[in-house]
């Protein structure tokens, strides 16, 4: 099957259809044998749904027929093809717009390929004055066919284009940004959204050593499509990585052999924190052996693999079996035999384990506004409903996970998102808990990432800070009796 055709059908099932991006991407690149197919499609189905709103708006400024007003498969096509014209070097205005009159043809649509013709000629046309007002990352500068002025991010200030068109998102979750973060830090973390992300990943040390680990990922590691492998060590967690140019991550020879999870710093930062914690707890001497964790909202289980890691016995739980089996299979891949995986509705008391952890992980369903970068679809699935129905939710959980705490344990409570709603309000809910004390985060922090004040038992890490993804984490401590 043509490899246009593919991409479409995936543009159409993901923001249509609202399925998945990662899941709906991952199964059609199975199907593809070639290795620059998949790379096309892969490239094309994130991007055209990345910058669907900038395009959404292009298409109405230029087609009688609006967005809204337009056949499914027409206006995915539009969505497509726009994108290859204006981020796609390695295709041709003449291809994109070819190709994509002749893919409204096969799918029955032969009476409307003078208008897609129409609509992208015309796009071709006003190429330059366009990209001059959309916010090009470093990924598609050279790639940029235009001029080198109409490429670069200082051609055209914020303050002369809408910040939601400039860069591609929602005009509530920009406003919701600035409001709460301020326009320059807002800006940031729109840029970091679009910015192509390698991934990033944390060491299994309880299977290889740091520098064996990179001594083998390099030596075995076939060579990326650009001919060289990236292999950048984090500079505030010596176990965190990120990687590039290895094509399909399930299928390195590493992850395989569960040398590896894939995880983000600001994720990993929980499992850091807990280190702190049971160097304390133990007097320093890391009886780690003797401590039960519980990881409440566990899928996909890295934060259960790296208290796995520190020889912490876990008990990870989620809500269905299809969650588990994520858990299941990434404990197995990685050998761990200390994490007890259990179906456990966070939302229902549980009395089995009730005063029994010295950790409890509360890693709460959130609409995932940090990690826009690399679930772009996120921004068109949430709304500000939504996220208050996800508070009510949170609040849920918060109220029966505490009672899971030993007395004088530890009580972790973070999301991927940046809301107020989510956040700060948990956070202060938390607070008016009795027998839980706040515990200054501080401490705890790698050097280099710090709380804005010393005694504040929160971060909040904006998407882009730290170079990784949004998130949110609190530190309380339950009062011994």
């Amino acid at each position: 099957m043509n490899s246009r055709n593919i991409a479409l059908d995936d543009i159409i099932t993901i923001l249509e259809e609202k399925k998945p991006l990662h899941t709906v991407l991952l199964a059609s690149l199975k199907s593809i044998e070639d290795k620059r197919d998949k790379a096309f499609v892969a490239r094309l189905v994130r991007g055209s749904v990345e910058r669907a709103y900038s395009i959404d708006r292009i298409i109405d400024s230029v087609s009688s027929v609006k967005v809204k007003k337009q056949k499914t498969v027409i206006r995915n096509i539009l969505r497509s093809g726009i994108y290859q014209i204006l981020f796609m070097d390695s295709v041709t205005d003449f291809a994109a717009c070819d190709e994509s009159v002749k893919l409204a043809g096969k799918r029955g649509f032969r009476n409307l390929q003078g208008f897609v013709n129409g609509v992208l000629r015309n796009i071709c046309r006003k190429k330059e004055e366009l990209l001059k007002d959309l916010y090009i990352t470093e990924q598609y500068i050279d790639e940029a066919a235009t001029t080198d002025e109409a490429a670069t991010d200082e051609t055209v200030t914020d303050e002369a284009v809408a910040l939601d068109y400039r860069y591609s998102v929602p005009s509530w979750i920009a406003d919701d940004f600035c409001r709460s973060f301020g326009k320059e830090k807002a800006k940031n973390a729109f840029a970091y959204f679009l910015k192509e992300n390698d991934i990033s990943i944390r060491v299994n040390t309880s299977r290889i050593t740091l520098k064996s680990f990179e001594e083998k990922f390099l030596s075995q590691t076939d060579k990326g499509e650009t001919g060289e492998i990236r292999l950048e060590k984090n500079r505030y967690l010596d176990k965190c990585y990120r990687i590039s140019d290895t094509g399909s991550i399930e299928e390195l020879p590493q992850f395989k052999d569960g040398l590896f999870v894939v995880q983000d710093m600001s994720s990993a930062l929980v499992g850091y924190i807990c280190e702190g914690i049971t160097d304390i707890r133990a007097d320093k001497k890391a009886n780690t052996d003797k401590f039960r964790a519980l990881d409440l909202c566990a899928a996909p289980g890295g934060k259960s693999l790296y208290l796995a890691d520190l020889g912490i016995k876990v008990t990870s739980c989620d809500i269905s079996e299809q969650k588990l089996k994520f858990i299941e299979e990434n404990a197995t891949r990685c050998g761990f035999n200390n994490i007890e995986i259990k179906l456990n509705d966070a939302t229902a008391f549980n009395p089995g384990f009730e005063g029994k952890f010295d950790i409890v992980l509360c890693d709460l369903p959130c609409s995932g506004l940090g990690i826009i970068g690399k679930k772009p679809d996120i921004k068109y699935n949430m709304t500000p409903e939504k996220i208050k129905e996800l508070a009510v939710l949170q609040k849920s959980i918060l109220k029966i996970a505490v009672k899971y705490l030993k007395n004088g344990g530890y009580f972790l409570f973070s999301t991927c998102t940046v809301t107020g709603e989510e956040n700060k309000e948990n956070l202060e809910y938390l607070k008016s808990v009795p027998g839980l004390s706040c515990v200054p985060l501080e401490s705890f922090l790698p050097e280099g990432i710090k709380v804005q004040e010393s005694q504040d038992n929160y971060l909040q890490i904006l998407p882009g800070e730290y170079d990784s993804d949004g998130f949110f984490i609190s530190l309380f401590k339950k009062t011994a009796e």
